[in-house]
């Protein structure tokens, strides 16, 4: 059911910008800061209209059931369809007039065992009449996709590896995510990331060397 929301997700805003028309002025929309890191019960992310023209923008926080793939790959779950939310984002909905800033209050409802992150979504709209209609049809511009990271009250990061057959797993086995530095796979470098509690991550390899939290580390598995 995850996989296709997030489907949803990304294919609508795909399919929406696709129908924007020609010579229409795209939304200048910031927010700040892009990635939030909430320690308590509240916190507050301003979004700004930098352009000279009105912008309406809806605003949707996303839960990420997998943390730490590739963007494209994130399974996101609208917290509105949650019965149990921990975090809650208003308001829906803001209209902003040029130059003009306003906040998003973000509120934990309460606090989660092990870090949960989010996307925060804000998405600048604009009325546009097609060609031949007489009617207004709201049309999405691009968007902003801002990280939340609601950590939990006791803070533990720790990990584990497992060799596998043709491969070597990561595991995070605390609260909070474990950081992954200057990387290196069967001796050929790799990207940074992280590696969440809950969602390990496979490597195609038997040798991983860099840094882990900062402090050097090295894995080889045997063939």
């Amino acid at each position: 059911m995850a996989s296709r929301l997030t489907s949803v997700a990304h294919e609508v805003t795909g399919l929406l910008l696709c129908f924007l028309p020609l010579g229409a002025a795209q939304a200048l929309i910031d927010i700040s800061p892009k990635i939030v890191e909430m320690q308590g019960e509240q916190a507050v992310v301003q979004v700004s209209n930098t352009g000279d023209s009105p912008e309406f923008v809806g605003i949707t926080l996303f839960e990420i059931g997998n943390p730490g793939v590739p963007i494209d790959e994130e399974q996101l779950i609208p917290l509105g369809m949650s019965k149990d939310p921990y975090l809650y984002a208003a308001p829906f909905k803001l209209s902003l007039g040029p130059r003009q800033q306003k906040p998003v209050q973000l509120t934990a409802l309460k606090p989660p065992e092990r870090e949960k992150v989010y996307r925060l979504a804000v998405i600048p709209q604009q009325k546009a009449s097609i060609s031949g209609t007489r009617d207004n049809v709201m049309l999405v511009s691009l968007g902003f996709n801002g990280l939340v990271r609601q950590m939990p009250v006791k803070q533990v990061a720790t990990w584990q590896h497992r060799c596998e057959a043709s491969s070597l797993q990561l595991q995070a086995t605390g609260t909070v995510r474990v950081e992954f530095s200057e990387l290196k796979l069967n001796d050929q470098a790799v990207d940074d990331f992280n590696v969440y509690p809950g969602t390990p991550r496979q490597m195609a390899g038997s040798t991983l060397s860099g840094n882990v939290q900062n402090k050097p580390f090295s894995l080889q598995c045997s063939k």
